[in-house]
């Protein structure tokens, strides 16, 4: 057995060698050695190129770190000017326009993608040397016979030296790639540190004045550089070369060519778009021909035809900032694409104020309170759209050379140009908060309305004063959540107008139903239906009473999207108002690596801590909607079960939120722990009932042996659940009395709940008859009269029993089902009412007065066995 285990070991053996043989080439003839040679002696060259662009790339990466170290250093030493000659910024004009200066010649953050790119390439070409060091063992070996001695000796020599070169090559690779990373991380230090800068500057410079006030010599500098502007820069020179430039690059002419098409068309357009207006307008308040998508298409209608202008002007300002070489093209187009925005907000402005518009037709605003908010429309456009030009234009040329002249002066017209336009705003009537009731009459709107009024006037006394530039990004934000605050406006009427259709129609298929079905009492068919749909113009229907809870939905969820959107909105100016971290109000302690230190509490932290509160408030009281609306709908959930995720969410917000605006004016949990646990030793003995109702509601909450709507009776109260709080439930009873009940009750005492799993309930009439009546006709008439009841259900089926003979009279039992409890008294009526009819009929008669026989007082009378209603 091991011969034979050796034999094959050795024929195995013999296989593969004859195998790697037959798969390594071999050279032939001499020719062929004589190409390969040339091949590698081209690849060495080209590898030999390789190298040296490598070293050339290598020496330019560690030249680009150390440039970038003398940046970082640069940046660093202004950082540092920054704060040691800060406090100094309100004392001296001219120490902050040095301060400026150094600020202008910071260098340009880095583009990391660039260098992301550059190693990815760096490591795909390092693979690929790795792939041809590996493809150099499948050369083909020399036979001896066949080749010279001086071409295999070169042969050889290029393998070797090819190797050399790749693994070189290949190592080089790898310091390349480590210095990138290198220059990467550097490129981040430097980019953090001008970060680290501008943030510095924004807070020393935003509430120091960049500019000198006004003075009696303001007039005389002002005309000086206008006439300078004029006639010293070659203005008009610049702007005409710009503008053959412009003429002729093809991308920025092809733009403007495809441009003006578009504000071709929309010329062309404007006769079907007001045609389109007016019949929407002439649909909207009608029945049967409103709808929804009409506001839709007039909203996406308006905006799409204010659009062509607005990108006219855009490429107008993107073909002069594309002009390097003229700075008074690059301003002015920097200027235009700065008015391009506000452009289109005032032509949307004024489409949906047309008479047939957005605000008239649909939202039914009066047509005079919108064409006195549209008073300075003309204005709007033909005074603030060049003034903002102007403006933003002068900020941008040459380190705002003339932004303390004509820039100020241009900004001053602006502002009063605003005072115009929003003193006609509100005159109108337009409201900036709508309350509960639907009105914009209230505090909030009067406060918000003051702001808005007041700020331009702030912005001219500031500009006046040399606080240009603050003045200037105050007031723009301002204005700009002015207009997020008026789009969001126009969502809440869009969703109250849906609203308002939708319970139109609603109310109207009501009033046709109710007609039909007068219409086939009286049997009359003469009028057509379609003439009841004219007569069904306009049922008046009061939204915000009908709607109250679901518009009191839309207005929480529209201020918690305003509140988001200012605070995004003001985020960028969060360095600015660094001034009330240095406002100390009170000192706390604190236990930091345990060792403890004082803090101080700031008035930026203070004001922090209201604003969580606010949010937080604001979610606890929108959150059960808020669920109802975006998540609990979606879920086969029981109406119990989402009430109970709502309270408990509410409560876990509420607690997280406390915790979080505690923490900020130095109240945290470890110090409030011991308070709160001794409080609540206290408050369990003293308010252990407050405590058990609490943990009763929520077992009533998770175990839903109530739920709102239910029928109860719990002692000797019965009527419906209308409120579970966690710590009382509130039901209203027969005579409309509300009784609130400690949770504590639902759970210590009996209770019955008339519509749990099934709202069916059983009625058990116990019906009397004269000792001769035919027993079988009573059977007979009581099983008649529940079949003529509209009340008494079908299934289950009525049933009557023949249940007991007492003092000469027969006792019958009428067992009913009634569908829900407020059919029960009207079933009793009407059954009893037709049971009287039926006895008169068949001449059958009452033993005694009462209908229900009182079988206790019987059985006291006769000494016999009393009967009790409902048993068999």
């Amino acid at each position: 057995m091991w011969m034979r285990g050796v034999f094959c070991f050795v024929a195995v053996l013999f296989s593969s060698m004859t195998f790697a043989e037959e798969s390594t080439p071999i050279i032939n003839n001499e020719d062929d050695l004589s190409q390969i040679v040339h091949q590698l002696s081209d690849k060495n060259d080209e590898l030999r190129q390789n190298m040296e662009l490598q070293k050339n790339h290598l020496t330019s990466i560690v030249n680009e770190q150390n440039n970038i170290t003398t940046q970082i250093s640069h940046v660093q030493n202004t950082l540092a000017t920054l704060d040691e000659q800060g406090e100094w910024l309100s004392f001296s004009t001219a120490l902050g326009e040095t301060l400026r200066q150094q600020l202008l010649r910071l260098p340009e953050k880095p583009k990391s993608q660039a260098l992301d790119a550059e190693i990815a390439e760096e490591k795909a070409q390092q693979l690929n040397y790795n792939n041809i060091l590996i493809s150099l063992d499948d050369y083909p070996i020399l036979t001896s016979p066949l080749n010279t001695l001086k071409e295999a000796t070169q042969y050889r020599r290029l393998l070797r030296e090819q190797t050399e070169l790749l693994k070189t090559l290949i190592s080089g690779s790898d310091t390349t790639i480590l210095e990138l990373t290198k220059l990467k991380i550097a490129n981040k230090q430097l980019t953090n540190a001008i970060d680290e800068v501008n943030d510095a500057a924004h807070r020393y410079f935003f509430w120091v004045a960049d500019v000198n006030p006004i003075s009696l010599s303001y007039p005389l500098d002002l005309a000086k550089d206008v006439i300078y502007v004029i006639f010293s820069i070659d203005t008009l020179s610049q702007l005409y070369n710009a503008s053959i430039e412009v003429l002729s690059a093809p991308k920025p002419l092809f733009l403007i060519i495809l441009s003006l098409l578009f504000v071709f068309t929309h010329f062309k357009m404007r006769t079907k778009y007001n045609t389109f207006l007016t019949k929407s307008a002439n649909r909207v308040g009608k029945v049967t021909q409103d709808s929804y998508s009409l506001t839709l298409k007039v909203v996406i209608c308006s905006l799409i035809m204010a659009l062509p202008v607005p990108i006219l002007w855009a490429v107008f300002g993107y073909a002069l900032q594309i002009n390097w070489d003229y700075p008074v093209a690059y301003a002015l187009g920097y200027g235009v694409n700065a008015a391009a925005p506000i452009l289109w907000v005032f032509i949307i402005s004024a489409h949906f104020a047309s008479s047939n518009g957005l605000f008239i037709s649909h939202f039914g605003w009066s047509e005079r309170s919108v064409r006195s908010a549209m008073k300075y429309y003309q204005l709007s456009i033909w005074l603030v759209i060049p003034l903002v030009m102007i403006v933003m234009s002068f900020d941008e040329y040459n380190n705002r050379q003339f932004a303390a002249t004509i820039g100020r002066t241009a900004f001053i017209f602006l502002c009063f140009a605003l005072v115009f336009m929003t003193n006609a705003i509100h005159r109108a009537g337009v409201p900036l908060y709508i309350d509960k009731k639907g009105s914009g009459d209230n505090l909030l709107s009067h406060i918000l309305w003051f702001i808005l009024l007041s700020a331009p006037w702030l912005a001219i006394i500031a500009a006046c004063l040399g606080y240009l530039s603050t003045a200037q990004v105050l007031l723009g934000r301002l204005e700009a959540s002015v207009i997020i605050w008026f789009a969001l406006l126009v969502i809440y009427f869009m969703i109250r107008r849906w609203m308002w259709i939708q319970k139109r129609r609603i109310e109207f298929e009501r009033t046709k139903q109710r007609r039909l079905e007068r219409m086939q009492r009286a049997k009359s068919q003469e009028e057509d239906i379609n003439s009841l749909n004219d007569s069904v113009d306009e049922p008046v229907i009061d939204l915000d009473a009908i709607s109250a809870q679901s518009l009191h939905l839309v207005r929480s969820i529209i201020m918690m999207i305003a509140l988001i959107s200012m605070i995004l909105l003001w985020s960028e100016l969060h360095s600015a108002f660094a001034f009330m971290n240095n406002i100390k109000l009170w000192g706390t302690s604190a236990i930091v690596n345990g060792t403890e230190i004082e803090q101080y509490i700031t008035l930026g932290a203070v004001c922090i801590a209201i604003l969580v509160m606010t949010i937080t408030v604001q979610l606890v009281k929108n959150l059960p909607a808020l669920l109802e609306l975006g998540i609990l709908q979606h879920l086969d959930l029981t109406p119990g079960t989402g009430y109970a995720i709502s309270t408990v969410s509410k409560y876990i917000i509420l607690m997280i939120g406390c915790m979080i605006a505690f923490s900020f004016i130095g109240i945290d949990w470890s110090k409030i722990q011991w308070l709160i646990a001794a409080l609540g030793v206290g408050l369990g003995f003293g308010l252990q009932e407050i405590f058990a109702n609490f943990i009763s509601g929520l077992i009533i909450l998770f175990e839903k042996p109530v739920r709102i709507g239910d029928t109860v009776t719990i002692r000797d109260l019965t009527g419906n659940i209308t409120k579970i709080n966690t710590r009382a439930i509130t039901i209203v009873d027969w005579d409309r009395k509300e009784i609130v009940m400690p949770n504590k009750a639902f759970i210590t005492e009996q209770l019955v709940n008339w519509s749990l799993s099934d709202s069916i309930t059983r009625i058990v009439l116990t019906i009397p008859a004269t000792i001769d009546a035919d027993s079988e006709l009573v059977i007979k008439l009581l099983l008649q009269a529940s079949d003529e009841c509209e009340y008494v259900l079908k299934d289950p089926e009525p049933q009557v029993y023949l249940v007991d003979i007492q003092e000469g009279i027969q006792l019958f039992e009428l067992r009913v089902f009634a569908a829900e409890m407020g059919h029960r008294m009207q079933l009793r009526s009407t059954i009893h009412q037709l049971i009287l009819d039926a006895y008169r009929c068949h001449n059958l008669t009452l033993p005694f007065p009462p209908l229900q026989t009182n079988l206790e007082a019987l059985g006291r009378k006769s000494g016999r066995r009393s009967y009790t209603v409902g048993t068999l």
